[in-house]
């Protein structure tokens, strides 16, 4: 085994500039400029936020690697970025991954254009897509970091299946589905007659595919392209540090920790790459940047090789202990409601008292910040039979149900979840509920009554309050006009026709947190003096500039088709070097 010759070094730049650690902290205009000299060891974290803290220099190096480019992370974005680096030129790659083998989870890609949305003669306006995320971001994010996206990924999606021709089928949505074979699908595509998005208040476009029976087979074809091109991956391998000697100067490097607790040192001669996903089970960094969303169960499900989870933050931390900005917030947690047995429809919701509170043609991650802000957070999603008539009506975005389908056989997506299609029956599967499970049974959570007087009384909600709620509502109905909430006329239904039901809807769940390192469009991660960081690069979640205040809906699917991307884009960019 070598040694490391330079043992005694600040491999990581011991204490942070105080810039550094105001930035780090969420704190902005107030902090002094560093100085020229970066080091900077002469201040120290005051945010009390214990992750900051800049660890010891690790000086107990058992062996020294050398490679061109390193990946840390070898999900979706990383392995794109790998395959992309060696289709491009690129030799000797090292990805690093803390879990026993590469990762993945879901099969959702936003895209505009590629080939599959031109065949169907699908058109979406860029520039209104991209405005949409802008303003449901509250304008925060880098706008030429999402036009990178918007102007790539249909190139992007093509590539990315291009390994695996002639291995899957293109079908709708609405063709049966086996639960194994190969199927690439538009989703919510063909949309219903009766659908009509070119008023929807929080308008959706048809961007997304889905990879049946999930994305794992189709980035095996990627993973598998780079091994045979020769990248070597380091799996039950965790990053601990990034080497950048004084914390000034190009970073050179990281330190890695195998499974038995030895170190390594990889020295990269061209570029780190940083693709090791969000930070959402760091409670720490949670409490920190979104503590509005601390309170929320994470139910991230890839594990390291130890079985802990793997969204941890490790790139953010590493990046901001030599320097790097963490991206200013709010930080957006995805903590998009799916809704009742209907989803997302929007159909009359009343709080606990049995008063409408909102418009209710909204997406999930609205919905959900309403319901945030309810008593007991909590809602009753309130229809009545007509029900299976209506749904085609509604939008047909992210949570949204629009087709009944008599036999649960003829649920074609029940190897993905429930979307878009209900029957009354629970699916084979049992991946996709039926309707009636939602208010039959122990567990149901919904309630079904012959009178809005006996459904006020099963809901627990004021019987007096609930029926003028109920009166209210049906008049804006048949008059065609929501003057309280300004819901459009197309999607207001009475409830007039027993049975009625009410389903309880109450806090959701996260999947993950965007807050990433601050970086340019070119991938580099600059510093708190927003200067590159000669070396270094993020993509995936690790990245910022994306998504901030909420994750926005307009594209569903888009942090795939995002991740995809950029790691295509990335990958090229690097091999270059």
């Amino acid at each position: 085994m070598m040694k490391n010759s330079m043992s005694r070094r600040a491999f990581f730049g011991v204490g942070a500039s105080a810039a550094a650690v105001a930035a780090a902290a969420g704190i902005t205009g107030c902090a002094p400029k560093a100085s020229d000299n970066k080091s900077a060891a002469s201040t120290e974290n005051t945010s009390g936020a214990s992750f900051l803290d800049t660890p010891e220099p690790i000086t107990d190096i058992a062996e020294t690697k050398e490679c061109d480019i390193l990946i840390i992370g070898s999900a979706l974005s990383g392995l794109c970025a790998a395959r992309a680096a060696v289709e491009n030129g690129a030799e000797n790659v090292i990805v690093v991954e803390k879990a026993e083998t590469w990762q993945y989870r879901s099969n959702q890609f936003g895209t505009i254009g590629g080939k599959i949305q031109r065949d169907l003669g699908i058109e979406i306006d860029k520039n209104a897509a991209i405005g949409q995320l802008m303003k449901e971001c509250g304008y925060r994010p880098n706008q030429r970091i999402l036009n990178l996206w918007a102007d790539n990924s249909g190139e992007a999606f093509d590539w990315f299946l291009a390994p695996m021709e002639g291995k899957y089928v293109i079908e709708a949505e609405g063709d049966p589905y086996d639960g194994e074979s190969l199927s690439v699908r538009k989703m919510h595509w063909p949309l219903p007659d009766q659908a009509d998005g070119g008023e929807n208040y929080y308008p959706i476009f048809d961007d997304c595919q889905i990879t049946l029976p999930d994305m794992g087979p189709y980035l095996q074809a990627t993973y598998d392209i780079c091994v045979e091109s020769g990248v070597e991956f380091m799996f039950s391998t965790w990053a601990r540090q990034l080497v950048r000697p004084d914390g000034t100067g190009r970073v050179e490097g990281a330190i890695v920790e195998d499974i038995e607790g030895s170190y390594t040192q990889i020295n990269a001669s061209k570029a780190v790459l940083l693709a090791t996903g969000d930070y959402a089970s760091n409670a720490d960094m949670m409490e920190h940047y979104v503590p509005w969303a601390s309170r929320f169960t994470s139910i991230f499900p890839n594990v390291d090789a130890k079985g802990e989870k793997t969204n941890t933050g490790d790139g953010q931390r590493m990046g901001m202990w030599i320097g790097a900005k963490m991206e200013d917030g709010p930080h957006a947690p995805m903590t998009h409601h799916l809704g009742g047995p209907l989803g997302m429809d929007a159909f009359l919701l009343t709080d606990i008292y049995g008063a409408r509170f909102m418009n209710e043609d909204v997406g999930g991650q609205p919905f959900q910040n309403q319901l945030s802000r309810l008593p007991k957070k909590t809602a009753w999603q309130v229809f009545d039979a007509n029900w299976k008539n209506q749904i085609s009506s509604m939008d047909t975005g992210h949570g949204n149900v629009n087709w009944f389908v008599e036999n649960a056989s003829l649920v074609p997506n029940g190897s993905y979840g429930k979307n878009a299609y209900i029957a009354l029956e629970d699916n084979e599967d049992g991946n996709t509920p039926g309707f009636n499970s939602y208010f039959e049974g122990d567990t149901a959570q919904g309630v079904t009554a012959n009178t809005i007087e006996e459904l006020a009384e099963l809901m627990g909600v004021d019987s007096a309050k609930f029926s003028a709620t109920i009166q209210r509502y049906n008049e804006l109905a048949e008059a065609g006009h929501d003057d309280d909430f300004g819901k459009r006329a197309d999607r207001m239904f009475p409830v007039a026709t027993a049975p009625f039901y009410a389903y309880k809807l109450t806090d959701t769940v996260l999947l993950v947190n965007m807050g990433g390192l601050q970086t340019d469009d070119g991938f580099r991660v600059l510093d708190t003096e927003d200067e590159v960081i000669e070396g270094l690069y993020a993509v995936g979640n690790t990245q910022g500039g994306r998504f901030l205040v909420d994750y926005p809906l307009p594209c569903p699917g888009i942090s795939h088709g995002m991740a995809m991307t950029h790691g295509m884009l990335v990958g090229k960019a690097l091999a270059e070097l």
